[in-house]
């Protein structure tokens, strides 16, 4: 299995999940929201300098081992590999994360 495989696979997991066994915090919903907009401003692509920017420059108690800041981690790696970035998989897996950053951060404040 390749990364962009995997990263769809995790985006739909958590969207399945989202308000079951998965309970995004505001951290969670401060950093789709965030991600949202950088990608608007960037005419709709995420990149993976937006996306690292966003994770090291964080503010708003962002956990490292949360769910939704390793599978935007692992989004950034995957965005640095062309060959991946622009496979027909990876544009699937980019969707799946972009609809996944567009729920949470339609979350309201603490959640769902």
């Amino acid at each position: 299995m390749n990364a962009a495989s995997d990263i769809r696979s995790q985006a739909t997991t958590l969207a399945r999940d989202l308000g079951g066994t998965w309970q995004p915090d505001d951290a969670d919903r401060n950093l789709a929201l965030t991600l949202v907009l950088a990608r608007d401003d960037n005419g709709g692509r995420l990149t993976a300098r937006i996306i690292t920017h966003i994770l090291l420059n964080a503010s708003w108690g962002l956990k490292p081992i949360g769910a939704m800041y390793q599978l935007m981690a692992c989004t950034a790696e995957f965005l640095d590999d062309p060959g991946q970035r622009e496979s027909d998989t990876g544009r699937e897996a980019l969707d799946e994360v972009n609809r996944l950053l567009d729920r949470v951060a339609a979350l309201p404040p603490d959640g769902i």
